[in-house]
């Protein structure tokens, strides 16, 4: 099968990488017939979790202190440079299969995977088909991103209380006002941080502006 786009497809925290196929399946269900989407499932590391007791998990980076709704994460940023990096590699081997063209590659988030979505894309030099991140935030500093204004389709709901809505609303005000262009679907007390609170909703927005970009 010939591919026409890639999706690189980061999980949230503790998940398996397979988990992000629950995204994979509402996005099949509107891509025209004649878009064949390769979906990547990089796993994340299992790395001991500084806030929970050293204890194993699945996570792109380390939390120090246990998070706290609507403040900032205190993360090891070493281990999110560190992934970052990674994440670029996979772009740089991927647009080789489209002829150097880096409007056939996205990134999918969903919670600490869309913060790793965020971060690992604004951070690359080339502009890139879009970024999509479910449920997730902005980490790094703005001096650290190269200035590539990529385009962003986020959503969040105001009922979430593991990354709490005021956090992601800063990031995305600050980084608008720089000139991203940030489509920011926000949602009402009802939805959650789980996955599948709001998806349906999340989908029907997702929908024309992925449409326009593939």
């Amino acid at each position: 099968m010939k591919y026409t786009h890639s999706f690189i497809m980061l999980t949230g925290f503790t998940m398996k990488a397979q988990d992000m196929k629950y995204y994979t399946q509402y996005i099949n269900k509107f891509i025209p017939k004649d878009i064949k989407i390769n979906y990547i499932y990089p796993k994340p590391p299992v790395r001991k979790i500084t806030c929970y007791d050293g204890t194993k998990y699945n996570a792109w980076f380390d939390y120090i202190n246990e998070m706290v709704e609507n403040e900032d994460d205190d993360i090891n940023s070493e281990h999110l440079l560190e992934q970052c990096n990674r994440i670029h590699n996979i772009l740089d081997k991927e647009v080789k299969k489209y002829n150097g063209d880096y409007s056939k590659l996205f990134l999918l988030g969903y919670s600490q995977g869309a913060c790793l979505a965020l971060d690992s894309g604004l951070s690359y030099p080339k502009k890139i088909g879009g970024i999509i991140g479910f449920k997730g935030h902005i980490n790094m500093d703005i001096d650290k991103h190269l200035g590539v204004k990529q385009d962003i389709w986020v959503t969040h709901g105001k009922g979430d209380d593991t990354i709490g809505f005021e956090v992601a609303e800063e990031y995305y005000k600050k980084y608008s006002k720089l000139g991203y262009d940030i489509t920011f679907y926000k949602q009402d007390k009802k939805v959650n941080h789980d996955a599948n609170s709001g998806i349906r909703f999340q989908m029907s927005s997702l929908k024309p502006w992925l449409l326009e970009k593939i």
